[in-house]
């Protein structure tokens, strides 16, 4: 690791050394059956037990000499600035529908937080009951019309799954333009993040900074995979599109040099998700995918000139040739999901099977109910380090899902 860096991520499989994590807290408690599904939640979590089970997790990746950063302490360390808190304020109020008057009241009141309650704030929402006691009596419609527990500020209960609101690549990063509204303010709290802490002096933000970066453009972490220093995969699924996977690598190789995207386009569905829902990276010639995907997917190798433009297309038949000739391998190692039986294969996919983190070349981190799963690793010479997942999952993600490289060896 480069002593005289904060960030680079240069592969999926180098050793970890530095990681973003989101620990899950009051953003889950406002779940309930009434709105998980608009919250993107099949289920309600036991949170109390979830954040025992993320801590385990964090507790393991420090064990194999990765530093934890967490995410909501950065944003309260932001905050502290009363510059940079208004600006925020401003920002994410502005995605709420309030009036005038009311973003003012809100804005005042909160500006007069602690620094971490201000955080606490931003990620675990805040109802009408909550801001009543704090605003008093003001001039709103918004105010008078809703219920004690409509959301002034909606929570962000997603926000443990650090993957997908950006994602880096060397010592950059791209801002994700978030598919759905329950996510879209993410994106935002990290862009301050990276402007302000002095942890991510040195990255840059690639993409995500200016309003040609939003919608219509789609794009989330989940559907990128750094494969190598000088070639990405980006999935177009049913979070990130095509048009938008083009943007970023046009930006990829004007900012950073690097020219070359592998396009996958996946089936635009839920049980898929993102690219990394189906396929990740384990070892430096072997891959975890859900069995048959292969064949329901097309690939692109689409390759940039120094300045940003597109110079070539090319199609391949098969998946497994782009990831040969882009590695530089004779052969790929796919270790299907359920080793390969379609019953064991659909139950550990519910369960985030294919969705592993590496920690190191041939070594990662699953969920344990994945039992089939994991011995098909195993079988396979990867050393799997297993931790529950219980109740993390029921948001649909696993542990590469949970995590953000920040840090990696070469």
């Amino acid at each position: 690791m480069d002593g005289q860096k904060n960030v680079y991520v240069g592969s999926e499989i180098g050793k970890l050394r530095r990681v973003f994590l989101h620990k899950p807290g009051r953003e889950l408690k406002r779940l309930t059956i009434d709105n998980k599904d608009e919250l993107l939640f099949d289920e309600i979590p036991w949170v109390e037990r979830a954040r025992e089970d993320h801590d385990a997790f964090a507790d393991l990746l420090r064990s194999k000499g990765a530093e934890v950063v967490y995410f909501q302490e950065c944003l309260a360390k932001v905050v502290e600035d009363a510059s940079v808190r208004s600006d925020l304020l401003d920002r994410a109020l502005d995605l709420e529908t309030h009036d005038n008057n009311l973003k003012a009241a809100l804005k005042e009141t909160i500006m007069e937080m602690s620094a971490p309650e201000v955080a606490e704030t931003l990620v675990g929402g805040m109802t009408k009951k909550e801001a009543s006691a704090r605003i008093g009596n003001v001039k709103s419609l918004v105010l008078a019309a809703e219920g004690d527990y409509s959301f002034f500020i909606r929570p962000l209960p997603n926000l443990y799954f650090q993957r997908d609101p950006f994602f880096f690549v060397r010592n950059g990063v791209i801002l994700s333009s978030m598919r759905f509204l329950a996510r879209q303010r993410e994106p935002l709290y990290a862009r301050t993040i990276f402007q302000h802490h002095p942890l991510f002096k040195d990255v840059k933000i690639l993409f995500g900074e200016n309003g040609k970066d939003s919608h219509p453009q789609v794009i989330e972490g989940g559907d990128f995979l750094v494969l190598n220093d000088d070639c990405v995969a980006i999935g177009f699924s049913q979070r990130s599109t095509a048009g938008t996977i083009q943007a970023v690598g046009a930006k990829l190789a004007s900012e950073l040099g690097l020219c070359k995207v592998l396009a996958f386009d996946i089936p635009k569905l839920r049980a898929y998700m993102h690219l990394d829902t189906v396929f990740t990276m384990v070892d430096r010639d072997a891959f975890t995918i859900y069995p048959g995907v292969h064949k329901l997917m097309r690939a692109w190798e689409v390759t940039y000139e120094p300045n940003g433009a597109l110079a070539n297309i090319t199609e391949y038949a098969d998946i497994f040739d782009a990831l040969k000739k882009n590695l530089g391998l004779d052969r790929i190692r796919c270790i299907e999901t359920g080793g390969g039986d379609p019953i064991e294969a659909a139950r550990d996919q519910w369960n985030d099977g294919t969705n592993t983190l590496a920690i190191a070349p041939g070594e990662v981190v699953t969920y344990e109910c994945n039992m089939v799963s994991n011995r098909a690793l195993r079988e396979n010479g990867v050393i799997v380090h297993e931790i529950n997942g219980s109740e993390m999952g029921k948001g649909r993600g696993g542990p590469r899902c949970m995590s953000m490289p920040l840090m990696r060896e070469g």
